[in-house]
C-alpha cells in the first residue's frame, strides 16, 4: 500500500500541478492545517483521505475533523495529530506516540521534515508542500506491506523560504563563501 503523508497546506484550494503530484497514492493522511474544506474536497478526490483539524483550520474544518485520528493500515498502527508537543526537539513527540499506542505518529505544525526513532516506534512531520520552513516544500511517503513500513521524504519543487533562496543564489552563482560582513561600526580604540 503506498500512502501520501502531508500536512500544513494551508491553501484555499490545491493548485492542479501539485494535485498532478499528489495523485497516485492509495490513501492519504494529512496532518492538520488543511485551511480550508474545498483542500479536503481537493484530496479527497485523488482517494480515500484521513485528516486531523490544525490549529489554522477553518472553523468549519475543525468542527468536522477530529483532534487525533488511530488507524490500522495493513497491521500497522499509524496516530495523526497536528501538534505533538511545543517544540519538535522535546520529547513529548516520543511522549504522545507512547500515549496514543502507535508504530507511526504523523504530525505537522512545524513546516519542515523531522524523523524521530523511540524504540521501534516512528515519528515524522512531513514537512509543508506549501509553506516550508527552513526546507524544501515536500510530503512523504510511506509503503506499508506485511506490517512492514519505510518512509520517504518526497521534496515537490525548489525552495521557497528567503534563507534558502539566498543559499541557492550562492550556489548557483558558484560561491563558495557568504557575503563579506561590512561592520558599521566606527573603529574606537581606547
Amino acid at each position: 500500500m503506498k500512502i501520501l503523508l502531508i500536512s500544513d497546506t494551508h491553501l484555499d484550494r490545491i493548485p492542479e500541478e501539485l494535485l498532478e503530484i499528489l495523485s497516485g497514492y492509495d490513501m492519504i493522511l494529512h496532518a492538520g492545517d488543511l485551511v480550508s474544506t474545498e483542500v479536503l474536497r481537493d484530496l479527497g478526490s485523488l482517494g480515500e483521505t484521513h485528516a486531523v483539524a490544525g490549529n489554522s483550520d477553518h472553523h468549519d474544518l475543525k468542527r468536522a475533523l477530529p483532534e487525533r485520528l488511530k488507524l490500522d493500515i495493513e497491521g500497522l498502527r499509524v496516530g495523526i495529530i497536528h501538534r505533538p508537543s511545543h517544540s519538535p526537539d522535546s520529547p513529548g513527540i516520543a511522549m504522545m506516540a507512547r500515549e496514543m499506542d502507535v508504530d507511526l505518529l504523523l504530525f505537522g505544525h512545524f513546516h519542515k521534515p523531522i524523523f524521530q526513532r523511540d524504540g521501534s516506534r516512528m515519528m515524522l512531520c512531513p514537512g509543508s508542500p506549501t509553506r516550508p520552513r527552513l526546507s524544501p516544500p515536500s510530503v512523504a511517503e510511506l509503503l506499508v506491506e506485511g506490517g512492514r513500513a519505510s518512509l520517504r521524504i518526497v521534496p515537490v519543487g525548489r525552495p521557497m523560504c528567503g534563507y534558502l533562496q539566498f543559499a541557492e543564489t550562492l550556489s548557483l552563482s558558484g560561491s563558495q563563501t557568504p557575503p563579506e560582513r561590512v561592520d558599521k561600526r566606527e573603529n574606537n580604540s581606547v
